[in-house]
């Protein structure tokens, strides 16, 4: 912010202020920066003299060798060569210390070309009462079964404040408008409740949003402190001031100190929200005294956030897939019923109610139980209205000024506050505050729109959002409010907004009707109720995809957290592998699940390394896989490229990778991995997650094999795949995973174990299952992850029972289930399917276990099903 302002002051001018080089830090930690290439020290700032033993003055220019021990200075060499350092990462073990009897918390990361040295006190004591793993699984205990979203971020706040112990944890959500809103809050007895308070945009600035997409989590132990510069203050080899967007000690802006000191809050923490790439709110923490919360704990929130981030995005996506899916079985009524009609025209018209219920079966357009609202149709130079709308003329005048404009928004245009784009729509508020308008022939002249009514709505603020410009200490401009009171204000001209699921509602509706315009509605009646058809069976395989993707991620996090070593280890593998996994995801969205150029998959997972490095070379034709095979490659691919990176060719400067396949319509695809010029290999001694993923789980998912040998000249893999799950120029999609130690159980003999013969496709859950019955002491039968195996299993197998997944690789299991009820052996389906309308009528009132379930599930149904028989 600047001194002086000419002109208006907006809320924008909080938008300006430079937090990212504040060039200061907060005082009781230190910072060096370093010359990585040299090693000498540049600038420095905070308690050296506390944290190191030095003032900063005889700092500066010293040798990093002078400064920290043997172990830490080789500890930061290997990250050096190891990693990118674009985030921080923890240093040194804080059983070293650099002042004796001091012991210290560091973390280190680049900037700027400059390397960053943070460095605090350590809790001891308390970091070893608190087991960090154990705290973070002890905060999602049971936080997934929260029944809606509210439920779930309240819980959320709770298990936070009692982890933090901050006077106040609130869920603040942002809005469409980046305005926030107190979406859930835990807070002690004796202070004012925040809940449902919202606030302007204003208050959170769009760079401190930007700080807060890159850095999850923000610490601020007291308001009331004097900055620690940073000396000198520009970085005297870039000539610029240091770039503290990832530095946990960067200087807070006093603007925002002072909207803290006026809240009464003298302590805070906020932990980033992230959804789809944006920020969708903020867990934000408040205390009334100074607290510093001890870095391993600030870990545990860090990873709690990333972790509910990731919870939330599945939520909102299963809500928005089961809307798309509701949706999509009214399009699909609407569709069937318009492939009768001749008229264009006349179909629509005749469609007016279920064009209505349309929007209302998503649950978004219209209100349940209400009767305002309504839709119109014009159809060439005609306007047929159905329920609350604009007279003809009104809806004529605004369907001429859409077609002016309808090519801004492709096809369909959406808001709820039609009288700030269309001034002559305020005569109409109160019945046409809302528009949704689709765009529904070649020419835009044909519109469907939905109207939605004006709701005169009572908003809470936390204070005036509209304070007016004021004088104060940091000179003319918008002073922070000095009063959060709750202030009322009421908003008109506007309708509840349409959501992203009406969006996509209508952009399908566009897509249909615009094919049946191209078509021109004389298609057979045979072939629309086919594509009707079609059009139901991809409502099952969505559910079936939406489930399967929950049991995939809750596997990935049991497997990962079997293997780590540390809370650092665990965070780390499970990120990684879960990007990969997104990565995968996002080729096959983006080919309709239909096919993955294996090219393209090994290009996008080696794109960071082929950055660094030139010496990767990808040679072999072009071949499209099928879903899981381009899944399970794609993980094996990226364990792969991470040792490497980490331990391999990729960690020195003269290594070199070397990927070649070829493919043979019968005999299949070949693919070699080859590594050298890299450090000397050995073979490792403990076989851990990575490897079970490139061999066993690969193998099992495609039906080949995939060999890792360790030769002292570099690492090397042969991966074959049968010719069944790839093409030339085809298609591609899909994995799973699985969750949870297994359940123990005491009641079931274990001197003659029972033969369990297990039936599954996805290598994930296979692992899981395998898990629960090894660890029970029983006997594994199989398994079968494809029908001929399961079918020669259940006829000639010792068994006494059996997990069956309902579809196998495209095949449904029902002649293997039907073997196993003949010969009177006990068997529960596992399925992401609707069991009731899966289940043929033979199998009606089968046990059914759905997924995504976990190793408990497994083992108390196994042990229930045992006890029956």
């Amino acid at each position: 912010m600047t001194q002086q302002m000419d002109g208006a002051v907006d809320l924008t001018n909080c938008d300006r202020e430079p937090i990212h080089i504040p060039g200061s830090i907060l005082p009781h930690g230190a910072m060096l920066v370093v010359d990585p290439s040299t090693m000498l020290v540049e600038q420095v700032a905070g308690d050296t003299l506390g944290l190191f033993g030095r003032d900063a003055a005889s700092l500066t220019g010293q040798d990093l060798a002078d400064v920290l021990k043997t172990e830490q200075l080789q500890r930061l060499r290997e990250l050096l060569k190891s990693s990118s350092l674009a985030r921080p990462r923890h240093l040194l073990d804080p059983l070293l210390r650099v002042v004796p009897d001091r012991a210290i918390d560091a973390s280190v990361h680049l900037s700027d070309g400059a390397l960053v040295i943070e460095v605090e006190d350590a809790d001891l004591s308390d970091r070893h009462a608190v087991d960090p793993l154990a705290c973070v699984q002890e905060m999602f205990d049971g936080l997934g079964d929260a029944p809606d979203l509210q439920a779930y971020c309240q819980l959320a706040a709770e298990r936070v404040r009692a982890v933090a112990g901050y006077d106040r944890v609130m869920v603040y959500r942002f809005m469409p408008d980046d305005s926030g809103w107190v979406f859930a809050e835990a807070r002690h007895d004796d202070i004012t409740p925040f809940l449902d308070l919202h606030y302007p945009a204003s208050d959170i600035p769009k760079q401190a949003r930007t700080l807060y997409l890159t850095s999850w989590l923000r610490l601020i132990t007291e308001v009331d402190y004097t900055p620690a510069p940073l000396l000198p203050s520009i970085n005297p080899r870039s000539g610029l001031p240091l770039d503290m967007s990832h530095a946990t000690l960067r200087d807070v802006s006093p603007i925002h100190r002072e909207y803290l000191r006026n809240m009464g809050v003298d302590a805070s923490m906020s932990i980033s929200i992230i959804f789809e790439g944006r920020l969708w709110g903020l867990i934000a923490c408040h205390h009334h005294t100074p607290r510093r919360l001890p870095r391993h704990l600030r870990g545990v929130c860090e990873l709690f956030g990333s972790m509910f981030s990731l919870q939330l995005e599945v939520r909102l996506r299963a809500e928005q897939l089961e809307a798309r899916l509701l949706s999509r079985k009214a399009l699909s009524g609407i569709m069937h019923a318009l492939a009768s009609e001749d008229d264009y025209g006349a179909g629509l018209v005749a469609q007016q109610q279920q064009l209505l219920d349309y929007i209302e079966a998503g649950g978004l357009a219209l209100r349940v139980g209400q009767t305002r609202g309504g839709v119109a149709i014009r159809v060439n130079s005609g306007i047929t209205a159905l329920g609350n709308t604009p007279d003809d003329d009104q809806i004529g005048a605004l369907t001429d000024w859409l077609t002016l404009r309808m090519g801004t928004f492709e096809g369909v245009y959406a808001t709820d506050r039609l009288g700030e784009d269309y001034p002559p729509a305020k005569a109409y508020a109160e019945i046409a505050s809302g528009l949704l308008a689709v765009s529904v022939s070649r020419e835009p002249r044909d519109f469907v729109l939905w109207f939605r009514p004006e709701v005169v709505e009572t908003v809470q603020w936390g204070g005036d959002p509209n304070k007016p410009m004021e004088v104060g200490p940091n000179g003319i401009r918008l002073t922070p409010r000095k009063s959060f009171e709750a202030w009322t204000e009421t908003v008109r001209g506007r309708s509840t907004p349409w959501s992203p699921s009406d969006n996509d509602a209508a952009f399908d509706l566009r897509v249909s009707l615009l094919e049946v315009v191209l078509r021109r509605i004389d298609a057979a009646a045979r072939e629309r109720l086919r594509a009707w058809q079609q059009e139901q069976l991809l409502m099952a395989e969505l559910d079936h995809r939406v489930k399967n993707t929950l049991a995939s991620i809750q596997a990935m996090v049991a497997q990962t957290s079997r293997s780590a070593s540390s809370l650092a280890a665990f965070t780390h593998g499970l990120d990684r592998r879960i990007r990969s996994m997104s990565r995968a995801h996002s080729l096959l969205t983006q080919s309709r699940w239909e096919g993955v150029s294996l090219i393209v998959l090994i290009q996008q997972e080696l794109d960071a390394y082929r950055a660094e490095h030139a010496n990767v070379t990808i040679t072999g034709p072009d071949v499209m896989l099928l879903p899981k095979a381009a899944l399970a490659l794609s993980l094996a691919i990226h364990e792969l490229a991470t040792n490497a990176g980490k331990y391999g060719a990729l960690s020195a400067a003269g290594g070199h990778v070397d990927i070649r396949w070829q493919f043979d319509p019968q005999a299949g695809l070949e693919l070699r991995w080859q590594e050298s010029g890299g450090p000397p290999v050995s073979k490792p001694t403990r076989r851990g997650f990575g490897s079970t993923l490139i061999e066993r789980a690969l193998a099992l998912e495609t039906g080949g094999s995939s060999t890792l040998t360790f030769d002292p000249g570099g690492v090397a893999c042969a991966i074959v795949m049968p010719a069944s799950v790839a093409q030339s120029g085809g298609t591609a999609s899909h994995a799973s995973i699985a969750h949870d130690a297994p359940a123990k159980v005491t009641d079931i003999p274990t001197d003659n174990p029972p033969r369990i013969l297990i039936v599954e496709d996805s290598a994930m859950v296979l692992m899981l299952i395998e898990d629960v019955v090894i660890d029970l002491g029983w006997d594994i039968v199989g398994p079968a992850m494809r029908l001929p195996e399961a079918l020669k299993l259940a006829c000639e197998a010792a068994i006494d029972a059996a997990l069956v997944d309902v579809n196998l690789d495209g095949e449904m299991s029902w002649d293997a289930a039907a073997i196993l009820q003949d010969r009177k052996i006990p068997f529960v389906f596992t399925t992401g399917y609707d069991s009731a309308t899966v289940l043929p009528e033979r199998f009606a009132g089968h046990p059914v276990l759905n997924k995504p379930f976990s190793a408990e599930d497994v083992g108390r149904t196994l042990q229930t099903l045992l006890s029956r028989h």
